[in-house]
Order: structure tokens, then C-alpha cells, then sequence
């Protein structure tokens, strides 16, 4: 194969992700995710902390399919529970928090998007404790909160 045609992954890259990640809260979680993503080989911090946005909004996007299919048949006051879950989702996460986080990060407003993310983390907290203990979502849940945590610490070495 011609040189020309090889993809190269440069190291100073794979430093940034790794010295990024060590400075949060779940580093291997946070290498993982990363590299999942190919435009963090190229990446600086702040678009590290894009694609962990971007993250946050997808997994997001898989509890909310999660509890559409749940409410097929689900009691009332298991509905009630998912129903609360949907507006923490779909209005607090994906519609404002998240591209507040964006507009934050954008803006070199690096408090704006770290209160936009935290709001991640609480929203999700409020769906589980919704379910009083008994949550079909709790690993769902979990990726988010470990997400947006892991994006909140990468947001604060913007600072």
C-alpha cells in the first residue's frame, strides 16, 4: 500500500487523549469513548469535549428509544415514572442541555457548557430515582451519568 494511502495516528494525539482522560473521573471509560471516535485522533481539547457531547446526545437518544418500547403495555405508574423520564431526556438533555453545552464550549464559555453538562448528570439521577429502586433503565442511565461526568471534567481543563 502507498504510503499516501495509510492512515497515520500520531502519537502527540494519543498523549492528548490519554493525559485528557486522566484527569477524569473514569479515565479508561473516557479512552474508550474517545477513541471510538475518529475525529479524536486529530483532535484538541475542546473538540474532545465535543465528541463527549456527542456521545452524551446518542446514548441519550438510545434511552429514550428504550422507553418507548417499555411503555407498550407498562403499568400506570410505571408509565408515570418513564413519561418523567422522557421529559428529563428529550426536553432537559437533548433539546436545552446539551446544545447549551455546544453554544458554551463555542463561545469559549467554559462554566456555561460545565453547568450544561452537570445538568446531564442530574437529569439522568432524577429519571432513575423516578423508578423508586426498581429502574429498567439503570445501566442506560449509568453510560450517561458516567458520560457526562467524564465530559464535565474534560470541559473544567478548558478553563
Amino acid at each position: 500500500m502507498p504510503i499516501g494511502q495509510c492512515s497515520v495516528f500520531h502519537p502527540n494525539n494519543e498523549t492528548l487523549i490519554h493525559s485528557t482522560c486522566n484527569e477524569t473521573l473514569f479515565p479508561n471509560l473516557c479512552v474508550q469513548i474517545l477513541n471510538s471516535y475518529p475525529s479524536s485522533r486529530n483532535a484538541n481539547r475542546r473538540e474532545l469535549e465535543l465528541n463527549m457531547i456527542d456521545f452524551i446526545k446518542l446514548r441519550s437518544i438510545v434511552v429514550l428509544n428504550k422507553i418507548h418500547q417499555l411503555q407498550q403495555g407498562a403499568t400506570s405508574k410505571f408509565k408515570d415514572a418513564l413519561d418523567s423520564c422522557i421529559g428529563h431526556y428529550n426536553d432537559r438533555i437533548l433539546k436545552v442541555g446539551l446544545p447549551q453545552a455546544i453554544s458554551g464550549i463555542e463561545a469559549n464559555n467554559p462554566k456555561f457548557a460545565e453547568n450544561a453538562v452537570a445538568n446531564a448528570v442530574i437529569e439522568s439521577y432524577i429519571c432513575e430515582k423516578g423508578f423508586n429502586g426498581n429502574s429498567p433503565l439503570s445501566n442506560e442511565n449509568k453510560v450517561v451519568r458516567d458520560g457526562a461526568n467524564i465530559a464535565r471534567d474534560i470541559v473544567i481543563l478548558l478553563y
